[in-house]
């Protein structure tokens, strides 16, 4: 029995050793730097005669541009933390 619990103390000591010197299962790199502001995106071509009127300004977003994306067919959208919400 004196065994058991003398390895269990020595675990429960290395574990704290480990955690002290950073040897943790925690991460430790810095974080992804955040999106870029709506205004350092570069929001592509301007939108083809075809394309369909621009919509509106969303009322939950006034401050965020509404643009013409020409990727799958082309759709009016908008970049909202650094993902782009279709309108149309």
């Amino acid at each position: 029995m004196r065994i058991k619990a003398a390895l269990a103390a020595a675990a429960v000591a290395g574990g704290f050793a480990a955690g002290a010197l950073g040897l943790s299962g925690a991460a430790s790199a810095d974080p992804p730097p955040p999106p870029p502001l709506p205004a350092e995106q570069d929001f592509g071509p301007p939108p083809p005669a075809w394309a369909p009127p621009k919509p509106i300004q969303p009322v939950w977003s006034p401050n965020t541009p509404v643009v013409w994306d020409p990727g799958w067919g082309g759709k009016w959208g908008m970049w909202v933390n650094g993902q782009f919400i279709t309108l149309t």
